[in-house]
C-alpha cells in the first residue's frame, strides 16, 4: 500500500527501511531520500517503524495507541 503519496512510497519501503537500519520515521524519510510535505503520512510511517521493530511506540507499561496488549 502506498504509504505516502507525495514521495510515492510503500509500507514494503517502509519496513525495507526500518530492517536496514531506520529506527525512527525521521530515519525513514532520510533513507528513503525525502522529507515530508504534506505531513499526512508521518503518523503510518511511525506506526509501520514500530510495527517492524516488534513494539507500538510504548517502551514500558504497553501499547500507548491501545492497538496491542
Amino acid at each position: 500500500m502506498y504509504v505516502c503519496l507525495c514521495h510515492g512510497f510503500t509500507d514494503r519501503q517502509v519496513r525495507a527501511a526500518v530492517t536496514e537500519g531506520a529506527g525512527s520515521p525521521q530515519a525513514v524519510f532520510r533513507h528513503l531520500d525525502s522529507k515530508p510535505r504534506c505531513g499526512k503520512c508521518v503518523s503510518t510511517v511511525r506506526e509501520l517503524v514500530d510495527e517492524s521493530k516488534g513494539g507500538c511506540g510504548g517502551g514500558q507499561g504497553g501499547c500507548p495507541c491501545g492497538k496491542r496488549g
